[in-house]
């Protein structure tokens, strides 16, 4: 069993080329997400992302950022688990949370794929290179 980050009820996880290392910053909740995002991912994803929420609001967090620096690939059903992210981000009671993504300029695809996602609810998504 993988140890919690002290203060966080999220813990890391290891699959196999994909992985999830969350911690906690002050009332930032950041999480770098590493490797291929392929459908050997999408269950853990999915999971992880709707307990990453829930602890978001438990902690009362100002911002979840996920930092996509080392991922190198995300297919469109893991996409489409950040869509559902996303939504459940905007319809937080106030005060809620903003995500905010921490890309790879040299991932051409990421600006892309996160600029879609970011018109879905522009005043809690923010895109940093």
């Amino acid at each position: 069993m993988t140890a919690l980050p002290s203060g966080l009820g999220l813990a890391p996880v290891d699959e196999g080329g994909f992985s999830l290392t969350p911690s906690l910053r002050g009332k930032v909740l950041a999480v770098k997400i590493c490797g291929n995002g392929d459908m050997a991912a999408l269950d853990v994803l999915n999971r992880y992302l709707k307990q990453l929420h829930r602890e978001a609001v438990h902690l009362g967090a100002a911002e979840v950022e996920l930092d996509f620096h080392e991922l190198y690939f995300m297919n469109s059903s893991c996409l489409k688990a950040l869509v559902s992210f996303i939504d459940g981000a905007a319809n937080v009671d106030k005060p809620g949370y903003r995500i905010r993504f921490l890309t790879n300029p040299q991932l051409f695809w990421q600006r892309r794929s996160l600029e879609a996602l970011q018109r879905l609810a522009p005043e809690f998504v923010q895109i940093e290179s």
